[in-house]
């Protein structure tokens, strides 16, 4: 039941010295800012109906028709609703590693945007169509918060031939032994990288496959985890530079198929 105005003028006299009238809203009051969880936000543009549980989407993108390339990437349907598959997994867009081959749209990356956080919302929303696609407002603030503060350059790890410039020899011992509280590697996908982990046991994208094969896509999938599944997620751990250099390399060392 609302207050009445009376009842809110007494407890305001009351609490007058605890600050009562510098009091914010409780969190879920209507019109509060919601705070995105930029982890959270990295998976949904890995996948985002598999995150927030909804149904995949029908038909194409409404902004797949305008892409500038219209020869490269012929996908239709859900998967050019996923964010990557226009911005990549470099988040480079078309002058990253979707610059060339089936998946350039010649649409730009969204790295180093200067958007601010209203802007991308209304981007994400309405432009972009996800809120009537199924994503909550908080799924929205969410992306929002990984495209303004969960972005890597990958030229920071990865070279001009694909390969990290890590340590392989450092990176067999965090694949064996886990980084902070996050499980070991192994665990879940073998010593070899061959194994399917338990909830998901279709799974033949082998650790070493997706490391050889598109290492931007690997080192995204280290930092936020894959979606609807159990993996870690290395940004929870505060997994350094160096980290994702040394065990990307030694994931490029691993077998490629069984």
């Amino acid at each position: 039941m609302p207050m009445t105005w009376k009842w809110l003028s007494c407890a305001c006299v009351l609490l007058l010295l605890a600050g009562c009238g510098d009091e914010q809203p409780p969190p879920d009051s209507p019109g509060t800012p919601l705070v995105g969880d930029l982890a959270r936000g990295g998976q949904l543009y890995d996948n985002w109906w598999a995150v927030a549980l909804v149904n995949p989407p029908e038909g194409e993108h409404p902004l797949w028709a305008t892409r500038p390339d219209q020869e490269s990437n012929t996908r239709k349907g859900p998967t050019t609703w996923r964010c990557k598959e226009c911005h990549g997994w470099d988040y480079k867009g078309v002058t990253g590693a979707y610059g060339l081959g089936s998946h350039k749209t010649g649409f730009a990356g969204i790295l180093g945007s200067s958007k601010e956080e209203a802007e991308l919302t209304s981007l994400l929303k309405e432009t972009h169509g996800y809120g009537a696609a199924g994503l909550s407002d908080q799924d929205i603030a969410d992306l929002v918060a990984f495209v303004r503060g969960g972005l890597l350059d990958s030229a920071e790890l990865i070279d001009a031939d694909g390969l990290f410039t890590g340590s392989a020899a450092d990176g067999a011992t965090i694949y064996r032994q886990g980084i902070g509280e996050n499980k070991r590697c192994a665990a879940c996908h073998g010593q070899d990288g061959l194994e399917s982990p338990k909830d998901d046991p279709e799974y033949e994208d082998f650790v070493g496959l997706i490391a050889v094969d598109n290492p931007w896509e690997l080192l995204h999938k280290i930092r936020f985890g894959q979606p609807a599944t159990k993996m870690p997620r290395g940004v929870d751990a505060d997994v350094t530079i160096q980290q994702l250099k040394d065990l990307g390399s030694f994931s490029q060392s691993l077998p490629t198929e069984r």
